[in-house]
């Protein structure tokens, strides 16, 4: 289990490697996407609904953060807060500029065989695991802390439209927030 200690490090590391992404260390930013990509593509996912389209947030998102890294900090908000508001944005962004198309552009293109080992087939066997592990950690969230973040990780809305439909102050929003993201930041560790 985490500790406080360990949390603050890895913001003390995340907020480093921000700064020397800044700087156009590409390892800084490898070593981000190596720790943070897997959740960004399961939440892109979820908005998406559409894996290819996520892998494309997704590397938008580290994009994102390349060019931005100078704007960020630390002061303001932990990395991964701003990570996941880039990623919210950019999943909503694509999700509109979709608009009418299909959502899957291969829908007529024929399955691999069944057994079939590829590369694809053992990327999407991660991602289902990744997938699980997310689910299970919002399931043990608390009913109204797991709602926030469904709300808006899953849902695209912002925290005013969320303490509007739930009819709770914006405060109760942010805080039910922060203690979701708290408690859901070990498990983005592991993946």
């Amino acid at each position: 289990m985490r500790t406080d200690l360990d949390r603050d490090r890895l913001q003390a590391a995340d907020a480093a490697a921000v700064e020397r992404v800044a700087a156009q260390d590409a390892a800084a930013l490898r070593e981000l996407y190596d720790r943070y990509a897997a959740v960004v593509h399961a939440a892109a996912l979820r908005i998406l609904r559409d894996p290819g389209a996520a892998e494309e947030c997704t590397q938008d998102v580290f994009v994102a953060v390349w060019r931005n890294a100078a704007t960020f900090d630390p002061a303001r908000a932990r990395f991964t807060t701003w990570l996941f508001a880039i990623a919210r944005n950019r999943a909503l962004e694509l999700l509109r500029r979709r608009g009418a198309r299909p959502l899957d552009l291969h829908a007529d293109a024929p399955e691999p065989p069944a057994g079939d080992a590829s590369p694809d087939t053992a990327l999407a066997a991660e991602r289902r695991d990744v997938a699980a592990r997310i689910a299970e950690g919002m399931a043990a969230l608390p009913a109204d802390q797991a709602e926030v973040v469904r709300l808006a990780y899953f849902d695209g809305l912002s925290h005013g439209e969320i303490a509007a439909r739930l009819g709770v102050p914006l405060g109760t929003v942010k805080g039910r927030m922060r203690l979701a993201l708290e408690k859901l930041r070990p498990l983005a560790e592991t993946l």
